[in-house]
């Protein structure tokens, strides 16, 4: 459910603020450049608030002589301690709007990476997100959720504006990090009157869309390609480019921490564009309007899944609501964007989540998305009871991990949930022969694999191709 839909609300002019899906955290950050940019109101002076709160980290790790022993140290490691903003619902999450946050261990991490950053002698953070250059670990999420944090009590004061605009209810809740106390150096956690998450039950914060991208502008990759084409050849003797993984990245950077700098500035005087929501270029966001609007034009009676055989077939049912969807009523479109390219895998779950889940909630079947099972995350766990469990899996055909999916990955995932039973469903996007051949050859690896193992496996094929139109044909 969006937020405007649950708080009743028709957007104005006025109306700058994300449009959330309550119950599912949408995978978008806020970028603190995004934030920097604003030069008047609520968000002036904020790229000053962070660079304070970092201040305060450096000079307390200073003064300890960077020995995480100190008094001084462990006092650094509280106030950069982030927990993880549930109140947004943005970001990474298993499943839910749970996210992992910014921790005790997190705050470790960027300790020790200011405490580097002292050693090479950069004194005062410009930039907080040069850490997240160099320290492995800290990364978009991380950057958000501390930028989220800092400047809490800004997003408390612009949801209660929009509550008093829009006559939403407000309840008391207590709210972690809703400010920070200057005089004991650390996070305080308070009552404040907010709308209430019907999905959580917790407090809700809006947050203006244009603060949100995909991935804010500073990150490890995107230094090393700047860096590389001036620097490498002659500095690093890497021979080629783009071989490198995020430890080499950060080990040039370590070497580098002037570079880092400079090329922080630079990025700040760049105008960035927020992330659009209505290109939606990651299938991050309109999946779940789409998948609504096909459940409710599209009504399905499943069967009532009182034993196994009737379980499965309200999954393989499921399955091809989906492939009649994507291939027949237009739903590939949401998987591509302009050009001829094609969304990421994560644009195909979650529509496939989307139309799942509203057919589900009718017929009293649980289904989780990304559920952590031990070995790594499952893409889909259907529940009816503890009896009948099934994972699903679903993968683009072209992808070069496609069979190790299916032979190592849904098998190891079954093994580790104690479930017997599985999908292994294949998305085409391409026409190449290679694609052809792994298309034929689904059906035979699926139940060789199923023998194999000792589990009962289904193959699904879903043709994610464009389509010409019926005209044309």
């Amino acid at each position: 459910m969006l937020a405007s839909t649950h708080f009743q609300i028709n957007k104005q002019n006025e109306d700058d603020w994300f449009d959330a899906i309550l119950d599912v955290d949408t995978k978008l950050f806020i970028d603190p450049f995004m934030v920097f940019q604003e030069k008047a109101g609520t968000w002036a002076d904020a790229h000053d608030e962070l660079v304070k709160h970092f201040d305060r980290a450096f000079i307390l790790i200073a003064q300890g002589n960077r020995d995480p022993e100190t008094l001084p140290y462990k006092k650094a490691l509280a106030i950069l301690e982030f927990p993880e903003p549930r109140e947004l619902c943005l970001g990474y999450t298993a499943q839910g709007t749970q996210g992992a946050g910014s921790g005790i261990g997190y705050a470790g991490l960027i300790a020790g990476a200011i405490a580097g950053a002292i050693s090479r002698g950069l004194d005062h953070p410009r930039h907080f997100e040069e850490l997240g250059i160099l320290n492995e670990g800290i990364g978009a999420d991380r950057i958000s959720d501390i930028t989220a944090t800092v400047l809490k009590h800004r997003l408390i004061r612009y949801t209660q504006d929009i509550a008093t605009r829009h006559h939403i209810s407000l309840a008391p809740h207590k709210v972690i990090a809703a400010s920070f106390d200057e005089m004991r150096q650390r996070w305080k956690v308070e009552e404040v009157d907010l709308p209430t998450n019907p999905a959580t039950g917790g407090p809700y914060l809006f947050v203006p869309q244009r603060f949100l991208r995909k991935l804010p502008v500073l990150n490890a990759n995107d230094w090393w390609n700047d860096y590389e084409n001036e620097k490498l050849r002659q500095d690093l003797n890497y021979a080629i480019l783009g071989r490198v993984n995020k430890s080499q990245i950060l080990t040039a950077a370590r070497s580098a921490p002037e570079a880092v700098r400079q090329w922080t500035i630079q990025k700040e005087r760049q105008t960035a564009a927020s992330y659009d929501l209505l290109r939606d270029p990651a299938g991050a966001y309109q999946w779940h309007r789409a998948a609504e609007l096909f459940v409710r034009q599209n009504p399905l009676r499943l069967p009532v899944a009182n034993n196994t055989d009737s379980f499965r077939k309200v999954i393989d049912d499921l399955i091809e609501q989906f492939r009649l969807y994507v291939e027949d009523q237009g739903g590939w479109r949401l998987l591509w964007n302009v050009g001829a390219k094609e969304k990421p895998e994560d644009a195909v779950q979650l529509l496939f989540f989307g139309i799942a889940r509203n057919y589900c909630r009718a017929n009293n079947i649980s289904v989780d998305r990304e559920v952590e099972i031990g070995r790594g995350p499952v893409d889909f766990k259907f529940s009816n009871g503890y009896r009948d469990r099934a994972h699903l899996e679903i993968k683009k055909l072209h992808n070069s991990k496609f069979w190790n999916g299916l032979n190592e990955q849904l098998p190891t995932y079954m093994r580790g949930d104690q479930v017997n039973l599985g999908w292994f469903v294949a998305v085409r996007f391409r026409s190449s022969p290679e694609d052809t051949r792994r298309e034929q050859e689904l059906p035979k690896r699926v139940s060789d694999v199923a023998t194999k193992k000792g589990l009962e496996l289904h193959p699904a094929l879903i043709d994610a191709r464009p389509k010409l139109s019926a005209s044309k044909l």
